[in-house]
């Protein structure tokens, strides 16, 4: 109960910080960056996306579905008034903390994400202590990016759930339902109820290679609250035609930058993480042996192909390294292996 009521109190302290940070910038920012468009950005004003990861998109049986499950996500974006509260609050910090392109663009982009995870083994309704526990989050998301044809810039609020009222179970069991694949058993199990809020920044670098068709992106981000507190640095290689702009695996396109006709990309990410409450708990009714590790890394691949003129499916494949430890005899202690499916449309 402390450990649960320590991490309200650090939700509420998140909470807190954002609105005092919106309240300055309502209160510095008397004036922002003129509204011009950015060249190369195509006047595009809208964009919506839908992604899905999963370890079986990566031809992993349904058998040995496991730890990272599935994740859902529901995202969109478009040009944010340069009046309103929150793009104030990111030409601040373009002009006070770290430089965005002269002349960037401002989007705002709303999410919708449900991430579920389990243990190797779901065909049992007995606890697991030696394995990654049964969790599911639900949460909703309000992100300001400001992007340019070099760099792109996004702070993020993230607030919604952990726990049974994700609907974890339900969702898992009615997929696998329809799939004929076995029942998860554990939920009963999982992680218990505890608040998502959190505040995430990243920030994406293009670097040219001297051809148009190749370039580098870095990635710098860091996410500071409940469940997850981590910071992150990245590097890809795209190819071919590519998209105005800086792009990440993971980071919706924004309005403006997806004109190519396909490109695809290779890149590596390491993660620095404090806390992880996916793995860490509060498990309900049993006592967890597992533990996350405080340095992970993903390799990644993939590649983005246009379906039409406005109309975009990406396609990725991701290796994990191990997330966690466990004592000794723990199932399948080996990276994980995660594909994803992106469809985008813009109008």
């Amino acid at each position: 109960m402390a450990r649960l009521q320590g991490m309200r109190t650090a939700a509420a302290r998140v909470l807190w910080a954002v609105l005092a940070m919106i309240g300055c910038g309502q209160a510095m920012a008397q004036t922002s960056a003129a509204d011009t468009a950015v060249p190369g950005l195509a006047a595009v004003p809208r964009v919506v996306e839908f992604a899905h990861d999963n370890d079986q998109l990566a031809f992993t049986s349904g058998s040995r579905e496991r730890w990272y499950s599935s994740g859902l996500f529901l995202r969109t974006a478009a040009p944010a008034d340069r009046a309103d509260p929150d793009a104030r609050l990111m030409a601040l910090w373009c002009r006070a903390v770290l430089a965005c392109d002269a002349n960037a663009r401002i989007d705002r982009v709303w999410g919708l994400t449900q991430l579920i995870h389990t243990p190797a083994w779901t065909g049992t309704d007995q606890p697991q202590p030696s394995d990654w526990p049964y969790a599911a989050s639900l949460y909703g998301s309000l992100s300001v990016a400001a992007h340019g044809v070099r760099t792109r810039q996004t702070l993020s609020l993230q607030a919604g759930v952990l726990g049974p009222a994700a609907l974890g179970e339900q969702l898992q069991n009615t997929v696998h339902r329809v799939l004929n694949q076995p029942k998860a058993l554990g939920f009963a199990w999982q992680v218990g109820p505890q608040p998502v809020a959190q505040l995430a920044w990243s920030r994406l670098v293009s670097y040219p290679l001297g051809a148009p068709e190749f370039d580098l992106v870095s990635r710098t981000a860091v996410v500071i609250g409940s469940p997850l507190t981590q910071a992150s640095g990245g590097l890809m290689l795209r190819f071919a035609g590519l998209p105005s702009g800086p792009s990440w695996p993971g980071e919706i396109q924004l309005p403006g930058t997806s004109t190519h006709r396909w490109f695809g990309w290779f890149g590596v990410e390491a993660f620095a993480v404090a806390h992880q409450a996916y793995i860490d708990g509060p498990t309900k009714r049993y006592e967890s042996l597992v533990q996350h590790r405080s340095a992970v890394g993903h390799l990644m691949t993939g590649a983005s192909v246009a379906l039409g003129a406005q109309t975009w499916v990406d396609l990725g494949l991701e290796f994990r390294t191990l997330e966690f430890t466990a004592p000794a005899g723990a199932r399948s202690l080996t990276p994980q292996r995660i594909g994803t499916i992106v469809l985008r449309h813009a109008w």
